[in-house]
């Protein structure tokens, strides 16, 4: 792997050079471009050496289509021109971005338009990626290390507002997914509190499509690994489907649904350092094996999503070795899962763990092709920088309000022949050129419209005959099923519900039906069709109901305070019971104290505290998880709820 700091003069190596073809140098306006590499007659393909032959001075390099400079990019690189001459290289697998017909050199960074550049490289026909936008079969965002912490003060202070700014980005892009590598809290003291500011944020944010979570080392940084990786599984609801949640496993994957691509996301198993044991279970690795055997060159493009790095391997650390605690080779399993993605070479694994910036070009290896491609992620909340003095990772970007807008991820792109993904600061939703990394699509032929699992996707309602019943019983229907002649005030109450179940609800924003409702939701605001757009939201809403009554936990208390009233105050971060509930008195115990209970939803209110009802004494206050991961359907409604609308061949 080329590291960003040592590009030139790699490229300048005898060594190198002699064993390259040179794609012929254009000389136009003082820009000669030479292409290098594997890939150097492929289109899209950036490696190879920049020279300008100009007055000395300070000359920024742009992609540029062919009026001006590509809106939403930085510029690629300062160059210094002097005596002449100034050269920068592209590295391996850097991507010439869709849309660029030119290489511009400006001078004032400010005037980026072509016919002012003081030079400009017109980039060959067949080095043009052929695609724009409209060519997409999906996109996605790709984020790591988001860290969400108690209070946005125990570790990463600007984590929460990377985090709504990441979600703002995605919604920006039109984003058809998110995918994290892991790490999306710190689990600074237990991961309650912090997944549900995590879900908060997701739930009040302008982003409506799904999101998937990989698990990293921090979902298990302290204490009962096995719990912490339950409530991993509860909090983001894995791929939304009742059967995997129920399995209570922290690995699982799924299909884009219009391509087959496969995105399979491992978990760490052991413990917060992945260098000190074995982080895969034998399970976890079949299971991987088995995939990759069924799924590997079947006309699809296959994602692992992986947290944790290998010692001195790949992408994010090489042969570097800036960081302390990757995957060990002196574990077993390390070796095993190495040993497994290099007989996969268009396997694409993505990374993160280091939250090493971009800007150092750690960030793509397939290991001289002897591995799968690997992409490294920075970090949505704190990417880190280099200490060259120590040799090691600096976090001073944590904290310093210089920092505040320093978060970067990763906006993919994939096309029918090539998949690009764009390194960007998500703050100012701004792609860096030299964190831009093209590949191959494994796909030889458009995709088919096949039956993925998500298709087959488990309903949490009932059967459609049972669902027809428990509607007529429940809902009034004034109208035909066919929702013809909604009215404004229709829209309204059935808004005004859905509003009051998503903020009800807040803590399932991670689950595919949650994020349904919410882009229904938003949509209806503006829709045209009131009755297209009310049947939608319908049928969004009927799918998450059944999420109301799962979570329903009761709590005991032991009056050992002698308290003639005993009262719960339940709080989280959306809602609380305000002054408290008393509550139910049950009897005395073995030592006559009493005892009494208090029944409630733990994703309603996720925090306790016991009074005597009139402040003067209390207890300490309580965090609440819960332990069932089960989703059961309701047998209720509100009885003043609009009716809602159903589609015969409803699933």
């Amino acid at each position: 792997m080329k590291k960003f700091g040592k590009i030139t003069a790699v490229l300048c190596s005898a060594a190198l050079i002699i064993g390259a073809a040179v794609v012929p140098a254009a000389a136009v306006s003082g820009i000669e471009y030479s292409f290098k590499g594997d890939e150097m007659q492929k289109a899209g393909y950036a490696e190879g050496k920049i020279t300008l032959t100009m007055p000395d001075d300070t000359y920024y390099l742009y992609w540029a289509d062919d009026t001006k400079a590509l809106s939403g990019y930085y510029e690629i690189a300062e160059v210094e021109v002097k005596g002449g001459k100034g050269e920068f290289s592209f590295s391996d697998h850097n991507a010439i971005p869709a849309g660029a017909t030119k290489l511009i050199a400006v001078k004032n960074k400010k005037t980026t338009d072509v016919k002012s550049a003081d030079a400009v490289y017109d980039i060959p026909k067949s080095k043009r990626l052929k695609y724009t936008e409209k060519d997409l079969n999906y996109a996605f965002m790709n984020y790591s290390d988001i860290h969400i912490d108690q209070a946005s003060s125990v570790y990463y202070r600007h984590s929460e507002l990377h985090w709504k700014k990441a979600l703002e980005t995605a919604a920006k892009r039109k984003a058809d997914f998110i995918v994290t590598a892991g790490d999306n809290i710190t689990n600074a003291e237990g991961p309650a509190k912090e997944f549900d500011k995590f879900q908060q944020i997701l739930a009040d944010s302008p982003y409506t499509n799904p999101i998937y979570e990989g698990s990293g080392n921090h979902e298990i940084r302290a204490g009962k690994k096995k719990e912490l990786l339950s409530t991993f599984v509860a909090a983001t609801g894995l791929d939304g489907k009742s059967d995997t949640i129920a399995e209570n496993k922290p690995y699982y994957y799924i299909e884009e649904p219009n391509t087959g691509d496969l995105f399979i996301f491992m978990a760490l198993e052991y413990e917060y350092s992945p260098d000190e044991g074995d982080e895969f279970s034998d399970e976890q690795l079949g299971w991987l094996k088995n995939l990759l055997r069924e799924h590997y060159g079947k006309n699809r493009n296959i994602y692992l999503i992986q947290h944790a790095l290998i010692e001195g391997y790949g992408a994010g650390d090489d042969e570097d070795n800036y960081y302390t605690v990757p995957l060990n080779t002196n574990n077993k399993s390390t070796v095993k899962f190495r040993d497994i993605i290099q007989k996969y070479p268009e396997l694409i694994w993505i990374s993160g763990h280091t939250h090493i910036a971009l800007k150092y070009g750690y960030n793509y290896s397939n290991m001289s092709d002897t591995s799968c491609n690997m992409i490294h992620d920075s970090s949505v909340c704190c990417p880190t920088l280099l200490n060259h003095a120590s040799h090691k990772l600096s976090y001073i970007a944590s904290s310093g309000e210089e920092y505040r807008d320093f978060t970067e991820g990763y906006y993919v792109q994939v096309f029918d022949d090539e998949i690009i993904f764009c390194g960007e600061n998500l703050y100012h939703d701004k792609i860096y050129p030299t964190a831009c990394y093209i590949m191959e699509s494994c796909r030889q032929s458009a995709p088919e419209r096949i039956e993925t699992a998500e298709k087959k996707r488990v309903n949490l309602l009932v059967d459609r005959a049972v669902l027809g019943a428990y509607a007529e019983q429940i809902f009034t229907l004034p109208k035909s099923l066919e929702c013809r002649n909604i009215t404004v005030g229709d829209m309204n109450r059935l808004r005004d519900m859905s509003g009051k179940l998503l903020n009800s609800l807040y803590t399932f924003s991670s689950y595919d039906d949650y994020q349904a409702l919410k882009h229904e939701y938003f949509k209806s605001e503006k829709s045209s069709d009131m009755d297209s757009a009310y049947k939608k939201l319908s049928k969004a809403y009927v799918r998450l109901l059944p999420y109301r009554d799962e979570g329903k936990i009761t709590v005991y208390f032991t009056n050992t305070n002698g308290w003639d009233k005993v009262c719960a105050k339940l709080w989280s971060l959306k809602s609380d019971n305000g002054d408290g509930e008393e509550m139910t008195y049950l009897g005395r115990d073995a030592d006559e104290n009493e005892i009494y209970k208090i029944t409630f939803n733990y994703h309603q209110y996720n925090h306790i505290q016991f009074t005597d009802g009139t402040d003067d004494e209390y207890s300490e206050e309580q965090v609440l998880t819960g332990k069932d991961n089960k989703l059961y359907t309701i047998n209720a409604a509100d009885p003043v709820a609009p009716y809602l609308c159903f589609e015969n061949d409803y699933k």
